[in-house]
Protein backbone atom coordinates (compact mmCIF):
# COMPACT_ATOMS: atom_id res chain seq x y z
CA UNK A 1 0.00 0.00 0.00
CA UNK A 2 3.32 2.22 1.37
CA UNK A 3 4.73 2.11 -2.07
CA UNK A 4 1.45 2.29 -3.87
CA UNK A 5 1.22 5.98 -2.68
CA UNK A 6 4.84 6.77 -3.41
CA UNK A 7 4.32 5.76 -7.11
CA UNK A 8 1.22 7.12 -7.78
CA UNK A 9 1.35 10.57 -5.86
CA UNK A 10 4.54 13.31 -6.73
CA UNK A 11 6.06 13.46 -3.59
CA UNK A 12 8.44 16.21 -4.82
CA UNK A 13 6.19 18.50 -5.91
CA UNK A 14 2.46 18.02 -4.23
CA UNK A 15 3.14 16.13 -0.63
CA UNK A 16 3.23 18.80 1.15
CA UNK A 17 -0.60 19.99 -0.24
CA UNK A 18 -2.37 17.32 0.54
CA UNK A 19 -0.50 16.75 3.83
CA UNK A 20 -1.74 20.53 4.83
CA UNK A 21 -4.76 18.87 3.49
CA UNK A 22 -4.76 16.11 5.99
CA UNK A 23 -3.95 18.22 8.96
CA UNK A 24 -6.52 21.07 8.79
CA UNK A 25 -9.17 17.70 7.67
CA UNK A 26 -8.10 15.93 10.69
CA UNK A 27 -8.48 19.57 13.27
CA UNK A 28 -11.70 20.34 11.19
CA UNK A 29 -13.07 17.12 11.90
CA UNK A 30 -13.35 17.67 15.67
CA UNK A 31 -13.53 21.78 15.85
CA UNK A 32 -16.10 22.65 13.02
CA UNK A 33 -16.86 19.37 11.23
CA UNK A 34 -19.21 21.09 8.15
CA UNK A 35 -15.80 22.54 7.21
CA UNK A 36 -14.42 18.03 7.12
CA UNK A 37 -16.57 17.85 4.24
CA UNK A 38 -15.79 20.98 2.22
CA UNK A 39 -12.58 19.99 2.57
CA UNK A 40 -12.89 16.18 1.59
CA UNK A 41 -13.53 17.56 -2.73
CA UNK A 42 -10.55 19.67 -2.36
CA UNK A 43 -8.46 16.52 -0.84
CA UNK A 44 -9.10 14.22 -4.04
CA UNK A 45 -8.71 17.19 -6.88
CA UNK A 46 -5.20 17.35 -5.44
CA UNK A 47 -4.75 13.80 -4.84
CA UNK A 48 -5.89 13.69 -8.52
CA UNK A 49 -4.08 16.30 -9.61
CA UNK A 50 -0.38 15.56 -8.17
CA UNK A 51 -0.79 11.81 -9.58
CA UNK A 52 2.85 10.66 -10.88
CA UNK A 53 1.91 7.44 -13.55
CA UNK A 54 4.90 5.63 -14.71
CA UNK A 55 4.98 5.33 -18.45
CA UNK A 56 6.49 3.02 -21.46
CA UNK A 57 6.70 3.89 -24.26
CA UNK A 58 6.10 0.87 -26.42
CA UNK A 59 7.68 0.25 -30.35
CA UNK A 60 10.19 2.83 -28.48
CA UNK A 61 13.41 0.91 -29.83
CA UNK A 62 14.97 3.20 -32.40
CA UNK A 63 16.46 5.93 -30.03
CA UNK A 64 16.00 8.23 -32.81
CA UNK A 65 12.45 8.53 -31.48
CA UNK A 66 10.92 11.33 -29.89
CA UNK A 67 7.96 11.44 -27.06
CA UNK A 68 5.90 13.83 -25.89
CA UNK A 69 7.08 16.15 -22.51
CA UNK A 70 3.18 16.24 -21.68
CA UNK A 71 -0.33 15.00 -21.53
CA UNK A 72 -2.86 16.98 -23.45
CA UNK A 73 -4.06 18.47 -27.06
CA UNK A 74 -1.81 19.33 -29.33
CA UNK A 75 -2.74 23.19 -30.61
CA UNK A 76 -0.29 24.47 -32.92
CA UNK A 77 2.27 22.87 -35.14
CA UNK A 78 4.10 25.89 -36.33
CA UNK A 79 6.66 26.74 -38.94
CA UNK A 80 9.15 29.57 -37.61
CA UNK A 81 11.79 30.44 -39.45
CA UNK A 82 13.97 26.91 -39.87
CA UNK A 83 12.10 25.72 -36.73
CA UNK A 84 8.61 23.68 -35.94
CA UNK A 85 6.89 24.71 -32.57
CA UNK A 86 4.37 22.40 -31.53
CA UNK A 87 2.26 23.86 -28.33
CA UNK A 88 0.63 21.20 -26.04
CA UNK A 89 -2.06 22.64 -23.71
CA UNK A 90 -2.92 20.60 -20.34
CA UNK A 91 -6.27 21.14 -19.13
CA UNK A 92 -6.46 21.01 -14.94
CA UNK A 93 -7.71 17.41 -15.89
CA UNK A 94 -4.08 16.59 -17.10
CA UNK A 95 -1.57 14.82 -15.37
CA UNK A 96 1.02 17.57 -14.91
CA UNK A 97 4.25 16.05 -15.09
CA UNK A 98 6.67 16.39 -17.63
CA UNK A 99 8.97 13.78 -19.47
CA UNK A 100 11.81 14.38 -20.82
CA UNK A 101 11.56 13.94 -24.94
CA UNK A 102 15.12 12.48 -26.16
CA UNK A 103 18.08 11.57 -24.64
CA UNK A 104 21.03 13.99 -24.42
CA UNK A 105 22.46 16.49 -21.99
CA UNK A 106 21.14 20.19 -20.49
CA UNK A 107 22.62 22.25 -22.25
CA UNK A 108 20.78 25.51 -20.32
CA UNK A 109 17.88 25.97 -18.55
CA UNK A 110 16.22 29.60 -18.42
CA UNK A 111 13.77 31.04 -16.34
CA UNK A 112 11.66 34.48 -17.32
CA UNK A 113 8.69 35.92 -15.02
CA UNK A 114 6.12 36.86 -16.75
CA UNK A 115 2.77 37.29 -16.84
CA UNK A 116 -0.35 34.74 -16.41
CA UNK A 117 -2.63 34.66 -19.38
CA UNK A 118 -4.58 31.47 -20.14
CA UNK A 119 -2.61 28.94 -21.33
CA UNK A 120 -4.16 28.68 -25.04
CA UNK A 121 -4.07 32.35 -25.83
CA UNK A 122 -1.73 32.39 -28.44
CA UNK A 123 -0.20 35.39 -26.56
CA UNK A 124 0.85 33.08 -23.85
CA UNK A 125 3.47 31.55 -25.40
CA UNK A 126 5.40 34.59 -24.99
CA UNK A 127 4.24 36.72 -22.79
CA UNK A 128 3.68 34.18 -19.97
CA UNK A 129 5.69 33.18 -17.07
CA UNK A 130 7.95 29.97 -18.27
CA UNK A 131 10.94 28.05 -18.10
CA UNK A 132 13.25 26.86 -21.19
CA UNK A 133 15.28 23.70 -21.14
CA UNK A 134 17.43 22.81 -23.84
CA UNK A 135 18.40 19.47 -24.68
CA UNK A 136 21.87 18.40 -26.64
CA UNK A 137 21.57 14.72 -28.05
CA UNK A 138 24.30 13.07 -28.73
CA UNK A 139 24.04 13.01 -32.51
CA UNK A 140 24.47 16.97 -32.19
CA UNK A 141 20.95 17.70 -32.51
CA UNK A 142 19.18 20.22 -30.18
CA UNK A 143 15.78 20.42 -28.90
CA UNK A 144 14.43 23.12 -26.42
CA UNK A 145 11.26 22.19 -24.17
CA UNK A 146 9.58 25.23 -22.56
CA UNK A 147 7.15 25.13 -19.58
CA UNK A 148 4.49 27.41 -19.84
CA UNK A 149 2.62 28.60 -17.06
CA UNK A 150 -1.37 29.50 -17.06
CA UNK A 151 -4.01 31.16 -15.67
CA UNK A 152 -4.17 28.72 -12.63
CA UNK A 153 -0.86 27.06 -13.20
CA UNK A 154 1.50 29.41 -11.60
CA UNK A 155 4.42 27.51 -9.96
CA UNK A 156 6.59 25.77 -12.56
CA UNK A 157 8.86 23.28 -11.03
CA UNK A 158 11.92 21.91 -12.81
CA UNK A 159 14.49 19.34 -11.09
CA UNK A 160 17.19 18.59 -13.45
CA UNK A 161 20.16 20.97 -13.74
CA UNK A 162 22.95 21.96 -16.57
CA UNK A 163 25.20 19.49 -17.96
CA UNK A 164 22.92 16.53 -16.30
CA UNK A 165 22.61 13.28 -18.90
CA UNK A 166 18.95 12.39 -19.32
CA UNK A 167 17.31 9.54 -21.06
CA UNK A 168 13.82 9.22 -22.75
CA UNK A 169 11.24 9.34 -20.85
CA UNK A 170 12.70 10.79 -17.85
CA UNK A 171 10.61 12.72 -15.94
CA UNK A 172 11.87 16.33 -15.55
CA UNK A 173 9.31 18.44 -13.54
CA UNK A 174 5.55 19.81 -13.52
CA UNK A 175 3.52 22.69 -13.82
CA UNK A 176 0.86 22.66 -11.06
CA UNK A 177 -2.98 23.64 -12.16
CA UNK A 178 -3.42 23.91 -15.82
CA UNK A 179 -0.66 25.04 -18.58
CA UNK A 180 1.27 25.05 -21.64
CA UNK A 181 4.30 23.11 -23.24
CA UNK A 182 5.96 23.90 -26.31
CA UNK A 183 8.70 22.04 -28.38
CA UNK A 184 11.11 23.97 -30.38
CA UNK A 185 13.31 22.16 -32.81
CA UNK A 186 14.91 22.23 -36.07
CA UNK A 187 13.06 21.11 -39.34
CA UNK A 188 16.06 19.88 -41.38
CA UNK A 189 16.52 17.41 -38.36
CA UNK A 190 13.13 16.75 -37.28
CA UNK A 191 9.80 14.43 -38.49
CA UNK A 192 6.78 15.50 -37.31
CA UNK A 193 4.18 12.56 -37.03
CA UNK A 194 1.57 14.82 -34.87
CA UNK A 195 -1.41 16.69 -35.74
CA UNK A 196 -3.26 19.71 -34.69
CA UNK A 197 -6.19 18.51 -32.25
CA UNK A 198 -4.58 15.63 -31.44
CA UNK A 199 -4.55 13.77 -27.55
CA UNK A 200 -0.67 13.16 -26.88
CA UNK A 201 0.73 11.43 -23.78
CA UNK A 202 3.89 12.26 -21.91
CA UNK A 203 6.52 9.85 -21.93
CA UNK A 204 4.00 7.28 -24.49
CA UNK A 205 3.11 9.08 -27.74
CA UNK A 206 5.42 9.26 -30.67
CA UNK A 207 5.54 12.82 -31.92
CA UNK A 208 8.18 13.00 -34.69
CA UNK A 209 12.01 11.32 -35.06
CA UNK A 210 15.02 12.58 -36.00
CA UNK A 211 16.56 12.30 -39.21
Amino acid sequence: MFSWFINNLLWTAGIYVVLALVVLMGFSFFIYPKLFWILIPLFVFCFYFFRNPERTCVNCEDPLLIVSPADGRVLKIEEIGDQYKISIFLSVSDVHVNWIPTAGKIDSITYRPGKFLVAYHPKSSENNERNSVVISTPSGQTMEVRQIAGLIARRICCWISIGQDVKRGDKFGMIRFGSRIEILVKRDAFDVYLQEGQYVYGGQTIIGKWR
